[in-house]
């Protein structure tokens, strides 16, 4: 095909028409991707459900968009396997990690590994799976208690949202444990540790720690049963102690009394807190102190007077004046 007396190399009836044809398949297949999309959102509103929707109408028509594309311009088989096979060697060769990440995101998806709204850690990124991509997937970062991963890069220290989005390909799922806080059980065993001193009254101590803890997480104990009998319809774990439990140990310096409690998966530091708050009310109430690594002078030691002694009597003193 020539313009303006000039030949353009490749371009003749044939391939035109397929050139048009394949902007009127992109036109028609984009078109409908979006209008469905639409329609989805106005339907469900935004949640889980119509979030996956709208990816599946993507990828659904993605893939129907490229299948009209192959056919339209290879039309000989032959011609469709030689570039096709050209084409994965190159994406092999060129992007390994693309590729990986491709083949991480059917393992997510449909090994349910985790899904839109978990809570999960991949490596050191922990927070709540915002979106799951073909490539990568999206977290909102949250923080850790600095005793469980002191890093400086983490300056919130609890399970609470530092604002941060953290995008992480999907082939680390191939190279990093992948922890879920909230798959088939949305519950997590906390600890809380409290130094009695020696001379404190640990059943009194305990009494009051249990009564706290059970006034703050009541309501959990039936919901997390349930959960657990439907874990051991699918998995087999031993049967776990759901009811608040008080531990002690004796140390050098005081008695460390332990209460390990169930809590949901959000919120842990505001249920925390709220223990928190009602043992120290209750502990002043009944006298009870705990214990602490400063010193404390319970018998001061007495100091005399500082008085000098002449060297000389006045007598032996050439410089008095008789």
């Amino acid at each position: 095909m020539e313009f303006f007396g000039v030949r353009i190399l490749g371009l003749n009836p044939e391939t035109l028409r397929k050139v048009v044809l394949s902007l009127a398949v992109l036109v028609v297949v984009m078109g409908v991707r979006a209008l469905l999309g639409v329609v989805v959102g106005l339907g469900t509103g935004v949640s889980r459900r119509s979030i996956w929707a709208r990816k599946y109408i993507r990828l659904a028509f993605g893939g129907l968009g490229t299948l009209l594309l192959l056919s339209i311009w290879f039309d000989n088989p032959t011609r469709l396997a030689t570039f096709l096979g050209l084409l994965a060697g190159g994406l092999a060769f060129a992007s390994q990690n693309a590729v990986l990440s491709v083949a991480g995101y059917f393992v997510i998806v449909f090994g349910k590994t985790f899904d839109l709204g978990d809570r999960i850690q991949i490596g050191d990124v922990r927070g709540d799976v915002l979106d799951i991509g073909l490539l990568k997937t999206t977290v909102m970062e949250m923080g850790v208690p600095p005793l469980l991963h002191p890093d400086p890069h983490h300056w919130v220290g609890a399970r609470q949202y530092t604002g941060r989005v953290v995008t992480i390909t999907n082939a680390e799922v191939f190279k990093q444990p992948t922890y879920n806080y909230t798959r088939n059980f949305n519950f997590l065993w906390e600890e809380l540790r409290l130094p009695l001193r020696y001379d404190t009254d640990p059943r009194k101590a305990e009494a009051i720690v249990l009564a706290a803890v059970r006034e703050a997480t009541a309501g959990i104990i039936e919901e997390g049963h349930r959960q657990l009998a439907n874990m051991r319809e699918r998995y087999l774990i031993h049967s776990g102690e759901l009811e608040p439990r008080a531990y002690l140990r004796l140390t050098d310096n005081w008695v460390e009394l332990s209460v390990r409690f169930l809590v949901n998966t959000y919120g842990v530091r505001e249920v925390k807190d709220v223990i928190a708050r009602r043992i120290l009310e209750r502990f002043r109430e009944e006298d009870l102190e705990l214990a602490s690594t400063t010193v404390e002078l319970v018998h001061p030691p007495r100091t005399r007077p500082h008085t000098s002694t002449p060297s000389t009597s006045p007598r032996e003193d050439p410089h008095v004046l008789r």
